[in-house]
């Protein structure tokens, strides 16, 4: 069934993280019916605020913005009404993120929804990863739920790189939480946005399929990242690197790296993350992102050079 911009209702998780602040922008000019969940009354004032120019301009003709608990199955029910498709994210770290997955897929489910798009991680097979294995038991439960289903597998995302930060100073240092050469391959937020758009709008093309999405080609450690970046700015950054210990008591910037709240599992996540990162990376191949978006993923280069036009650089 080709996909209905006018009536289908698409249904999109953490409405108001990261992940989304990328793809809501492909979704506004095409889909007319959005429903945008988050838990807090203070980020759907943060969406309306956000996106409300937009939708009275008419590009977007229905866009609800939905308060609701995702580790509450009612709510899920309840959001999950009418919806044609879900892109579900599930919240970072939160020690209830695999029962919300599950309530969400049960929610689904019940109502009779056509496509459930999971954004989950990548290599979640990786046990010693709290924030990857509780992914592992979402993927699972979605495969054997009967709906058509999506899985997307993202990296670390290029992002969270603080270019900004370095931008603005005049003797830039980057802080690495771990080993700097410990290579990882990385994800565009755009990408991710682009190609989840993508595969809504193709829908059957991509059910029952799991997609590693990474953007860049050549895996890098954050030394390499930096020596790139300073090369493409015209000054050197300096890579220090925290100890663990310093990290875990949240001096300096490293409790806004994540923007977590203190709590036990949070710790005991970040720690075992931390750890992980110290001795092994995550890497995989751009092949599938670059099939989907059909044009080359974006790299290092083209990255930092897009982010320093925004900056007016």
């Amino acid at each position: 069934m080709p996909a209905d911009f006018q009536n289908d209702l698409i249904l999109v998780t953490c409405a108001n993280g990261k992940q989304c602040s990328q793809l809501i922008p492909f979704l506004l000019p095409r889909w007319k019916r959005l429903r945008l969940a988050v838990k807090s009354e203070s980020s759907r004032q943060t969406l309306l605020e956000k996106y409300g120019p937009t939708w009275q301009s008419n590009l977007v003709s229905n866009v609800e913005v939905v308060s609701a608990d995702l580790a509450l199955p009612d709510d899920c029910k309840r959001i999950c009404e009418g919806v044609m498709a879900v892109y579900h994210v599930g919240p970072g770290f939160h020690p209830r993120e695999t029962e919300i997955g599950y309530n969400m897929i049960d929610a689904a489910e019940s109502h009779g929804v056509s496509h459930f798009i999971y954004s989950s991680v990548l290599h979640p097979s990786l046990r010693k990863l709290m924030n990857h294995d509780c992914k592992r038991y979402v993927e699972e439960y979605l495969i054997e739920s009967g709906l058509p289903y999506t899985i997307l597998q993202p990296s670390h995302f290029m992002d969270m790189f603080p270019i900004q930060k370095l931008l603005s100073e005049e003797d830039p240092t980057y802080i690495a939480r771990w080993d700097p050469d410990v290579k990882f391959s990385y994800t565009s937020l755009h990408d991710l946005g682009d190609a989840a758009t993508r595969i809504l709008e193709q829908r059957e093309e991509h059910f029952w399929a799991t997609y590693q999405m990474v953007s860049t080609s050549l895996p890098m450690g954050y030394r390499e990242v930096c020596e790139l970046a300073s090369k493409v700015m015209g000054k050197e950054i300096r890579v220090e690197t925290m100890p663990f210990q310093k990290t875990m008591e949240g001096e300096g910037e490293a409790e806004g790296m994540l923007g977590l709240p203190p709590g036990e599992h949070e710790r005991d996540g970040i720690q075992r993350m931390l750890l992980y990162y110290e001795y092994r990376g995550l890497v995989a191949s751009t092949n599938v992102m670059r099939w989907i978006l059909g044009r080359e993923p974006t790299n290092w280069d083209d990255w930092i050079r897009g982010k320093m036009r925004e900056e007016g650089r």
